[in-house]
């Protein structure tokens, strides 16, 4: 019996392979084929129409393998719209229940942000801790860079809203609850944190950007 299990040990360990992957293969498959999972959003104006960017998570289907970052852009009348014709274009469902970080680009300055994002917070799936950034770059630039810059676990958007949020420091780090909450409060004024590019780095700007009842000063 031994030596027969022996002679077959290579046949043996191929389909112990089969059984341990192919079922998260095969689920993992019917997920991604059918949801565009977005990590982070950019939203900027371009010739009166919003501007929105998606980074969103490309899987290889590979058990051991770390997934990649990729941008997708569309512009509309409405964010709502934008993303609607991303999720065309992809030909997926847009998920935003890993969606850490919403960048917002200075196009927006005589926008009142409470009306422009009120829309996040009638989507369940997005968490309303999702962090704001402000930024004075080109936000698509932004998002690119964050994604080539960062390392195998999350792009450096991702990282710096981490660092950020860390009582150890003297930054603020204002989530999209946040900001509703001190915009539409009694003193109504709010705060961002600014990134900005450095050559070919995304740095914490020394300034923040300031909002009253959602509107940039």
């Amino acid at each position: 019996m031994w030596k027969t299990l022996w002679r077959k040990k290579f046949v043996i360990i191929a389909l112990a392979f089969l059984v341990a992957f192919l079922p998260m293969a095969m689920t993992r498959d019917a997920s991604v084929l059918s949801k565009t999972i977005v990590t982070a959003i950019g939203i900027d104006k371009s010739g009166g129409e919003v501007s929105v960017t998606i980074e969103s998570l490309i899987f290889n289907f590979d058990p051991f393998g770390v997934p990649e970052r990729e941008l997708t852009s569309a512009t509309a009348p409405t964010i709502d719209e934008a993303l609607y014709e991303i999720s065309l274009n992809m030909g997926r469902r847009i998920s935003f229940s890993h969606t850490s970080l919403i960048l917002l680009g200075a196009g927006l300055d005589d926008t009142d942000l409470t009306e422009l994002l009120h829309p996040f917070l009638l989507k369940p799936q997005l968490n309303n801790g999702a962090v704001l950034m402000w930024t004075e770059d080109d936000v698509e630039t932004v998002l690119q860079t964050s994604i080539d810059t960062g390392d195998v676990r999350s792009a450096k958007l991702q990282q710096l809203a981490t660092f950020n949020a860390k009582p150890t420091t003297d930054r603020i780090s204002t989530s999209l609850e946040e900001f509703f909450r001190n915009s539409l409060g009694r003193s109504g004024n709010a705060r961002i944190n600014i990134i900005e590019l450095d050559g070919d780095e995304l740095v914490n700007s020394d300034r923040t950007a300031r909002f009253n009842r959602g509107k940039y000063q």
